[in-house]
C-alpha cells in the first residue's frame, strides 16, 4: 500500500507539479523528519483550525 505522497513521487512528471524552489529531496526530508503519530496530531490540529475558521465565518454572516 502506498501513502498519497509515495504515490505522488511515483508519477513520472511529479516535479512539474511542486513549487519552484521545492524538491523532492527536500520533501523526503520533512517527511522523514516526523513519525507517524506526529503527522496524525498535526493533521488533526488543522483540520481543527479549518473547521474553526469555517464555523466563525458562518457565525459572522
Amino acid at each position: 500500500m502506498m501513502t498519497p505522497y509515495d504515490k505522488f513521487k511515483s508519477l513520472s512528471n511529479a516535479v512539474n507539479y511542486l513549487k519552484p524552489g521545492v524538491s523532492l529531496a527536500a520533501l523526503d526530508k520533512l517527511a522523514m523528519s516526523i513519525n507517524d503519530r506526529q503527522a496524525s496530531q498535526q493533521l488533526q490540529q488543522a483540520k481543527r483550525t479549518l473547521f474553526k475558521q469555517i464555523h466563525e465565518q458562518r457565525q459572522a454572516s
